[in-house]
């Protein structure tokens, strides 16, 4: 950044770092009420055509870049800047043409924001476009506050439903760890956990093709009440008929008939607690059974009590649940 305001004093910077300074200076009141003064100093030198006094700007410019308190640096320049308010409003209307033009000028530069949800809880939100997006527990969604070159992208790590705003002229692209999913607009939920082997991507509406990064012309493509989902490494297609699995949105946790081990993998994942099995017995029954995010990982275990009897207990200081 000071190599910027050097540059730019100093008339050696390009049009394309002009643009990053001015950025930087919208963005920071206190970097814009600094270079506002600078730049007051080092007009009005040229104003008197003193050779001192560009000097003097220079020198309050080093002090700048050295990071000087704010305080005592606006101090030092009104001592070297004793001239007429008129010409300190003239300089700072320039400034505000100038920087209104660069403005107009430069193409609209797009911010990351990152949504997170915490360990048992979900969140919805709307991005800019339109389109509504759902977040599981344990979940991030980072996206730009604007979309721009003609594709809409966020990134996911964890699960999310998303409604997307139909635009032919720009897709919608879900990155993930191991795979992406490209659509124009449609409903579906995506399983994506970053260091999990699981991935599975359920379309209700429209279509999606999902694709290893990088190699979209082998991309399978997915049909409504269809998935795409991680089988030993190998992206496979099937069809379903079940859509419990999406209660998570209304705040339940839906098992259809899968086994305990599955189960308490979930568990973890969504309450960020760690489960032991120490009832081996246990851990090949299998369970179908909905319960309700807000009552927590226990009340859970204890509606899986009622179908096949278990036992467990809690340390409550390192977050473990041991099944016996």
């Amino acid at each position: 950044m000071h190599e910027l305001i050097e540059k730019y004093f100093n008339g050696s910077i390009t049009y394309h770092e002009k643009q990053e300074l001015f950025l930087l200076i919208e963005r920071n009141a206190e970097l814009k009420e600094e270079f506002i003064s600078l730049q007051n100093l080092y007009g009005m030198s040229s104003l008197q055509f003193r050779e001192n006094d560009r000097s003097a700007a220079f020198t309050k410019l080093k002090e700048f870049k050295q990071k000087r308190s704010r305080k005592s640096f606006v101090r030092s320049l009104k001592r070297v800047a004793g001239y007429a308010a008129a010409i300190c409003i003239a300089i700072l209307s320039t400034w505000l043409i100038m920087r209104e033009t660069m403005m107009e000028e430069t193409p609209q530069l797009a911010f990351y924001e990152e949504f997170v949800t915490p360990a048992g809880q979900r969140a919805m939100l709307k991005l800019h476009d339109g389109t509504t997006v759902w977040l599981n527990a344990r979940s991030s969604l980072r996206y730009p506050n604007v979309f721009i070159n003609g594709e809409r992208k966020v990134e996911l790590n964890g699960e999310a439903f998303f409604d997307v705003k139909h635009d032919e002229n720009t897709p919608f692209v879900v990155a993930t760890e191991k795979l992406d999913i490209k659509v124009l607009g449609t409903q579906f939920n995506v399983t994506a956990y970053h260091g999990r082997n699981e991935f599975n991507a359920s379309l209700m509406e429209g279509s999606i093709k999902v694709y290893n990064k990088g190699n979209e012309q082998n991309a399978l493509f997915i049909a409504p009440k269809e998935c795409a989902e991680l089988v030993n490494n190998q992206l496979v297609k099937r069809s379903f008929d079940n859509f419990d699995f999406l209660l998570w949105k209304e705040g339940i946790y839906a098992f259809d008939d899968i086994t305990f081990t599955e189960i308490i993998r979930r568990l973890e994942l969504y309450y960020d607690v760690t489960i032991n099995v120490a009832n081996r017995k246990v851990s090949t029954y299998r369970f179908t059974g909905k319960f309700r995010q807000r009552d927590g990982v226990e009340s859970a275990l204890r509606t899986l009590q009622k179908v096949y009897y278990f036992k467990f207990t809690k340390d409550e200081e390192n977050n473990i649940i041991t099944i016996i």
